[in-house]
């Protein structure tokens, strides 16, 4: 074992000294050969250099292709010299041609469903040049599926006697606003629409009156029922009996489907027997800008807060469980994938109206001293709004709320933010100002479901 060991040692000196020999020799022939032995090394290990600059660039590339794909998946531009442009704008705020290199082509292809941007860098490289490789084309596609959901919205708004003037102006501005930012003007791949339920001290549903309330009988009666009813007044507002006509408005529904959205077929709505009617109609869903700003435009103050009544009617704006819209007007059933309900509730003061009967309750507020001789079968209006908001929240429906100009008044600030769906989704706006900043930020937010859910 130490014999080999000495052996072993002599012949590393041996080849030590054979090494050092050819290093200190003056002949030419030994340096051309290690000239040229070096050069794969070095070419080799410039390549791998090359090679991870390459992929430095690569991933830059890849992660700034990407990033324009899916802003222009979610942009609202359309034609396609815009969103190109929008493309190679990203593209130069987040790439970095002097340090990987210049773009020398984009390429995006668009549809309803994806986006396909390609783009490609001309890649220089350092030690590659030495086997004449002076330019690399790298090429990166990056594929993206339009994200985003379906949004239909119900947009229920007080429009009572006090909100005359400058109040009802101010709505219609910020309402209008809302639309303009809410409904696409494309309603693919996705829509948006928006239905619009004006409230005061009842709803007018227009030509669905009789199919949700029922048909009445003629002449007068003393019990509800007739075209014509006879009820006692109450007491506080001097006894006696007072006779109303029925309207064309609705009130709420009562007993055991009271606060469900069951169709008419299974629970008839509430008569309003009352000496006038809101001339403004509850519009089913629509995406027609023009004509959804036209009704808002047109809408008429009058009347007492029935609150939760706005309540009852923006969720059957919202329901096809309810059965009576058809068309490109009917809600999508409820768990419909890619779809967000939201009712927006906005109002300026209590809730002060509920009905017994069809006629104004005696333990309501509203305008005038003819009041029924009976409490609201329901409970006050401010309890059956909450009733209401908890069983649409059950069926999914996302709740904003707006106070306008309610000042400190505890049961309409209680009311409000019980029924938003979180904090966030509960405002109050003391000016017109605020009214339309409240409904452009609720705008903006719904844009960003729709494009991006």
């Amino acid at each position: 074992m130490l014999r080999f060991a000495r052996i072993l040692r002599q012949s590393q000196l041996c080849l030590g000294s054979a090494f050092c020999r050819m290093l200190r020799s003056e002949h030419g022939n030994i340096t051309v050969i290690l000239s040229i032995a070096m050069i794969p090394v070095l070419l080799a290990a410039g390549s791998a250099i090359d090679y991870a600059r390459l992929l430095s660039t690569r991933t830059a590339l890849t992660a700034t292709t990407d990033a324009a794909a899916l802003q222009i998946a979610n942009s609202k531009l359309t034609s396609q010299d815009a969103l190109e442009t929008q493309a190679q704008d990203i593209i130069a705020r987040n790439y970095a041609e002097d340090r990987f290199g210049e773009l020398v082509h984009l390429d995006l292809h668009t549809d309803s469903t994806t986006v396909d941007l390609a783009t490609r860098v001309k890649f220089e490289t350092t030690f590659m040049q030495l086997a004449g490789i002076k330019f690399i084309d790298l090429d990166v596609i990056s594929q993206v599926k339009k994200s985003g959901s379906n949004l239909e919205v119900a947009l229920v708004l007080d429009v009572t006697q006090s909100m005359a003037g400058t109040k009802i102006n101010a709505l219609k501005s910020a309402a209008k606003e809302f639309v303009d930012l809410v409904v696409a003007d494309s309603q693919t791949p996705f829509y948006s629409k928006v239905a619009l339920v004006p409230y005061s001290s009842a709803v007018n549903v227009g030509s669905l009156t009789t199919t949700v309330r029922g048909s009445v009988t003629a002449g007068s009666c003393s019990s509800p029922g007739c075209s014509k009813y006879r009820f006692n007044r109450s007491s506080s507002d001097g006894g006696g009996t007072q006779t109303y006509s029925i309207s064309n408005c609705v009130t709420e529904r009562t007993g055991a489907y009271a606060f469900t959205d069951k169709p008419p077929s299974v629970a008839k709505m509430g008569r309003h027997y009352a000496p006038n009617c809101l001339s403004s109609q509850v519009k089913p869903l629509r995406s027609n800008k023009s004509d959804i700003k036209g009704d808002i435009e047109s809408l008429n103050v009058q009347g007492s807060t029935a609150g939760h009544i706005g309540f009852e009617w923006g969720w059957y704006a919202l329901s096809k469980d309810v059965e009576l819209w058809s068309g490109s007007e009917e809600p999508a059933a409820y768990g419909t994938a890619k779809l967000k309900k939201i009712a927006i509730v906005m109002t300026d003061g209590e809730y002060n109206t509920a009905y017994c009967n069809g006629v104004l309750s005696k333990n309501s507020i509203g305008y005038g001293n003819d009041r029924i001789n009976c409490n609201a079968t329901n409970g006050d209006s401010f309890e059956q709004a909450k009733t209401l908001c908890a069983e649409m929240k059950k069926k999914q429906i996302e709740i904003y709320t707006i106070g306008f100009d309610v000042g400190s008044d505890a049961d309409v600030i209680d009311v409000l933010s019980t029924c938003a769906s979180g904090a966030d989704h509960a405002f109050l706006a003391a000016t017109s100002a605020e009214l339309t900043s409240v409904f452009k930020a609720i705008g903006r937010k719904l844009t960003a479901l729709r494009i991006s859910m």
